[in-house]
């Protein structure tokens, strides 16, 4: 599928094999750190929809995902091609490492263990959005044209010895941030599991991580998103950028295309915390009012008492534009307000225009205006950028709650949950904890909706859970009307299908 045409000598030493493992690191860059990522995980659900895009047909499950093989307007590939290329250099890594001579017995197995547990990612997210693949676990050394599709379980198969094969043998803690550690492969095993529906090893697993003292949940929910302070010990394995432009690309600009077109209005510009926003994902309507409890007038979790909201969301943009200034502003001014606040969607169209900034209800909303995800903010220029967390432990206590509760064990399933919503109360303040007889599936989406929003993980939540359909249908406008049984998997880029000799199947539907 992917034809390796680098040099035998490269790969012949220490150095050149791990020169090959990072570069397996490379196509992470370009899926959670780009549109791709975004696309495949937000658009389409119950939490986000579509905002201003050229690549509509993710959130309206139309008729465009059938030749949805690039990004308009840039042609940029989207997963399929990336990960198969991550695979080979994987697969590269594995299988010179036995050739080196006088490789040192511990390093060897060290840097498969690390290239092990990159393999099984990359087949654990293809494998969730596109079913059976083409199973590859030697490296491609010329042209091949012929390529089958196995069953998800024998994928499934491969990813779980890739990982029990990193849990032996990756170190505790690692030389260089960002590359795998022995906990890491746990818990992104203890993932894989939940998402295959061993409860059991499951929880056994999220608890090992969450007993084993390598990380902590942060004291508040705001200080995992603090840009000043991207690795610390809630993080359990994050896709790695710096502060160098020549070393990003591709960048990390998550938070360019989550934030409004702030730049349209006078007064306002682009600066090197929220950039300069494009306006592609909007939470949804269900996102602003009833997931994180929009109207504190009533009793139970809501804005007011849980911070995850006011985290998650800025919704005050203030005058940073100086030259653009309106008459009688100052720099710092509140110059648009785009607010969830339930007493704010109550004021009349006709007083709207009274307030002294632009006062964006929900119903308001359009392709330029809309509260955004600041979870990705980040300080410098636009290729510069933070780090995106895959795995953190908050995500860890979820997954045991979940495996627990499918396990009808409702005690030890809410002691899990309420640990992560005992942190995001405000300080000072009572915040509702769930019963052990209030938990079901939808309890636990919700709580992940909650903690992990604009994360990157809610279309796989969704079709993990069975829920894919019930609820965008409920809340998703643009992808309710469409969405359908086939619209579980993805269709298998026509690329592929085209270049293969034999007979490569298109999903069903497509």
């Amino acid at each position: 599928m992917i034809t390796d045409t680098v040099a035998d000598t490269q790969f012949s030493t220490a150095e050149g094999l791990d020169e090959a493992l990072i570069g397996a690191y490379v196509p992470l860059r370009g899926f959670y750190g780009r549109e791709p990522g975004m696309l495949m995980n937000l658009y389409g659900t119950d939490l986000f929809q579509e905002g201003q895009s050229y690549n509509s047909e993710w959130d309206t499950y139309g008729a465009g995902l059938n030749s949805s093989t690039v990004l308009s307007p840039s042609g940029d590939e989207l997963v399929w091609e990336p990960f198969y290329k991550g695979i080979n250099y994987v697969n590269t890594v594995i299988s010179r490492a036995e050739d080196i001579p006088n490789l040192d017995q511990s390093l060897k197995v060290q840097k498969i263990a690390e290239a092990k547990f990159l393999r099984a990612h990359y087949y654990f997210v293809l494998v969730q959005h596109f079913g059976p693949l083409h199973l590859t676990l030697e490296e491609t050394r010329k042209v091949e044209l012929e390529a089958y599709r196995v069953p998800e379980a024998e994928v499934y198969e491969a990813i779980i010895a890739d990982l029990t094969y990193a849990i032996e043998h990756l170190p505790s803690q690692q030389p260089q941030y960002g590359r795998p550690t022995q906990i890491a492969a746990v818990n992104h095993l203890a993932k894989v599991y939940l998402t295959i529906g061993n409860w059991e090893k499951a929880a056994s697993l999220a608890i090992q991580v969450i007993t084993s003292g390598r990380h902590r949940l942060l004291d508040q929910y705001k200080d995992v998103f603090d840009p000043f302070n991207q690795r610390h010990e809630e993080v359990i394995w994050a896709v790695q950028w710096g502060d160098n432009p020549e070393v990003n690309n591709p960048g990390n600009e998550l938070q360019r295309y989550f934030a409004p077109r702030q730049w349209l209005l006078a007064g306002l510009i682009g600066d090197d915390m929220y950039h300069t926003g494009i306006a592609r994902f909007w939470p949804t309507d269900y996102a602003l009012t009833t997931l994180f409890g929009n109207d504190y007038r009533k009793e139970g979790l809501h804005i007011r008492n849980d911070t995850r909201y006011s985290v998650t969301f800025k919704e005050v943009w203030e005058y940073n534009d100086a030259p653009n200034l309106p008459q009688g502003k100052s720099i710092g001014d509140t110059a648009a307000w785009f607010t969830n606040d339930p007493i704010i969607q109550e004021v009349p169209d006709a007083d709207v225009a009274k307030y002294p900034y632009r006062l964006v209800r929900i119903k308001d909303r359009n392709t330029v205006n809309s509260p955004t995800v600041q979870k990705h903010r980040y300080p410098y220029t636009r290729n510069n950028g933070r780090d995106y967390m895959y795995m953190r432990l908050a995500e860890t206590y979820l997954i045991a709650s979940e495996a627990l509760m499918m396990q009808g064990k409702l005690d030890e399933a809410a002691f899990y949950f309420n640990e992560v919503r005992k942190r995001a109360a405000f300080p000072g303040m009572a915040i509702p904890l769930i019963r052990p007889e209030q938990l079901s599936i939808d309890e636990i989406l919700d709580e992940r909706g909650r903690e992990l929003c604009g994360e990157l993980h809610r279309w796989t939540d969704l079709k993990r859970t069975g829920k894919l359909i019930e609820r965008v249908r409920k809340y998703n406008p643009y992808g309710g009307p469409n969405i359908q049984e086939h619209h579980l998997l993805r269709p298998i880029p026509q690329t592929q299908i085209d270049r293969t000799k034999n007979d490569f199947a298109q999903n069903p539907g497509y």
